[in-house]
């Protein structure tokens, strides 16, 4: 099905290992929280179990290489809802944690594709370079996260000495089209991961640089952010 670009879509919130300092009207605003992990559960455990929790929650894992079957049995006891590929490769990858994921949810006892998948782009650049299409490459695949903070980092790109939030680096103007044109063509939306921005103003700019551009919606880097963005 394909993604209705009028429709409104929340913004999700990454974090590194702390539930965020707001109250749960605001992060019900959010579509989710993406709790960057690394190998600990613990914040995750803590989100799951919030009282009146609307919104998903996600753990942020990768490369794929480092996600051993005992860390996925510790995502799956948790209580995460979805898992967001960072330095995602493409249809190879996707389709490998789908197995992962069908292990895994088999020897939990648990009931087949509660878990979604997220596939973020930009920390693995080969990725974006891909030939091979994500359509059907998996009913878990439910969104594409587009982080241009990762991808320029990784290729080398200089950063801007004034208006950051302004001044896009080619390889990222070229990542950002790849990724919308691959999540319309798998029929999914397109999340954009925001750069930090200095004010509300630049914040709304930035957000509405990405919904002229094709994104159904953005990854906030922060509370602030996600509480000027999550009200608009």
């Amino acid at each position: 099905m394909s993604v209705n670009r009028s429709q409104t879509v929340k913004p999700l919130l990454i974090v590194d290992s702390a539930l965020p300092a707001m109250d749960i009207v605001a992060l019900n605003a959010l579509a989710g929280i993406i709790v960057d992990i690394g190998t600990d559960t613990e914040t995750l455990a803590g989100m799951a179990g919030l009282a009146g929790r609307t919104f998903a929650l996600l753990a942020r894992v990768g490369p794929l290489e480092r996600l051993s079957e005992d860390a996925l049995q510790q995502l799956l006891d948790s209580g995460a809802e979805g898992i967001v590929l960072s330095g995602c490769r493409g249809r190879a990858d996707i389709q490998k944690l789908d197995v992962m994921l069908r292990v895994a949810e088999a020897a939990n006892g648990t009931a087949p594709n509660p878990i979604r998948i997220y596939g973020e782009y930009g920390g693995a650049p080969e990725g974006l370079l891909s030939p091979y299409p994500l359509t059907d490459s998996s009913p878990r695949l439910k969104a594409l996260i587009f982080n241009g903070l990762a991808l320029a980092k990784s290729v080398g790109c200089q950063e801007p000495t004034s208006a950051r939030h302004q001044r896009v680096a080619a390889p990222i103007l070229t990542g950002r089209a790849n990724v919308v044109l691959r999540a319309f063509e798998a029929g999914v939306p397109a999340y954009e991961v925001l750069p930090a921005t200095p004010d509300e103003a630049a914040a709304r700019w930035v957000r509405s640089q990405s919904r002229d551009n094709g994104f159904a919606s953005v990854v906030c880097n922060s509370v602030e952010q996600a509480a000027i963005l999550s009200n608009a």
